[in-house]
């Protein structure tokens, strides 16, 4: 048996592909020892000749994938019977680690969201538009902050909650967000932020535990309500991280990197913190106009004050062209 198609073997046994010959042959050249296509299709033959791929017609086309006990031949061959369990526990497939939870209005949708919460261990995210600090979750949130676990909340502001709802939410989100404040106060792993864009909104009533399992909840945000929606839960395989997960866990850290704090002085000093580039560049530019007694001063400081504010200039165009879009698009 050639190298190649004994590589081809491994991953037929551990992948266990069924396309057309040809696409096959693309797919398996991912492989480090199969890159050349002509390695590829020859592999592919001589794995047909010894019975290890077949070939079966379904809805119609041609397909080539693994015999059922391929992972058992490649034992045989190598006289270890316990490489058959070795190559099965190599292959990860994420259909148990994805699932359909039903409707949100499913009261069984709701006791699983509390126990989800309550199995975190390091850190919680939670976007809600206008929802109340419900007394169970509450005391879930509380027992995992009280046992060192990260809570981030980020919840509409009251501006964002009347134009999506209506002007009468306006009040009712203030409201809520006092009253998540209070409830929280006393517990410095849970900080609370307020969102003033839309599109951060869309992730209502999703969350995150531990960076590792997602929930979402599928629902058109600016003609339904949460509760209107169906949720999924994605979980990561130990080792792996599934895209729909660091989807989410992206676009949650720019949402919250973009929120504001609940408090005057938080927002104050999140203001200065966030903006400390611009405000450097500004404070070298007054320091050009003072009357120093040094060659080339107003230059040199300019010089820097210049340096400092050209690449928030640059950085700031993707922003600048992203709102500009976003209000030719309304």
């Amino acid at each position: 048996m050639t190298r190649s198609a004994a590589i081809l073997a491994v991953v037929m046994a551990t992948r266990g592909y069924d396309r057309p010959e040809r696409d096959l042959a693309e797919i398996v050249r991912h492989y480090p020892g199969l890159e050349s296509i002509a390695e590829a299709r020859l592999a592919i033959q001589d794995l047909l000749h010894r019975k290890w791929l077949t070939r079966n017609v379904i809805h119609g086309v041609t397909v080539t994938g693994r015999v059922p006990r391929l992972a058992d031949l490649i034992a045989t061959r190598l006289g270890d019977q316990g490489i058959a369990d070795r190559l099965l526990t190599l292959r990860v497939t994420l259909e148990p680690y994805i699932k359909v939870l039903g409707p949100m209005e499913d009261s069984s949708v709701f006791h699983s969201y509390l126990d989800l919460l309550r199995s975190a261990r390091s850190e919680i995210c939670l976007p809600m538009l206008v929802t109340p600090p419900y007394e169970e979750t509450v005391r879930a949130l509380r027992e995992r902050a009280e046992a060192g676990v990260r809570i981030r909340i980020l919840l509409a502001a009251p501006t964002l909650a009347a134009k999506w709802r209506s002007e009468t939410m306006r009040t009712i989100s203030t409201e809520r967000i006092d009253a998540w404040v209070r409830e929280f106060k006393n517990h410095p792993n849970v900080e609370i932020r307020l969102s003033r864009t839309a599109e951060d909104m869309e992730l209502a009533t999703c969350f995150s535990i531990d960076g590792e399992i997602v929930r979402f909840d599928i629902y058109d945000p600016y003609r339904q309500r949460s509760l209107e929606g169906v949720m999924i839960e994605v979980a990561a395989p130990q080792g792996m991280l599934p895209n729909f997960v660091r989807i989410f866990l992206r676009l949650f850290e720019e949402a919250w990197s973009g929120a504001v704090h609940v408090s005057i002085r938080a927002r104050i000093l999140w203001f200065f913190r966030k903006r400390w580039k611009a405000w450097f560049a500004i404070l070298f530019l007054l320091l050009a106009f003072l009357p120093v007694p040094v060659p080339h001063w107003p230059e040199i400081l300019i010089g820097i004050s210049c340096g400092i504010t050209a690449p928030l200039l640059i950085e700031g165009v993707p922003r600048l062209t992203k709102v500009v879009r976003k209000r030719r698009n309304r």
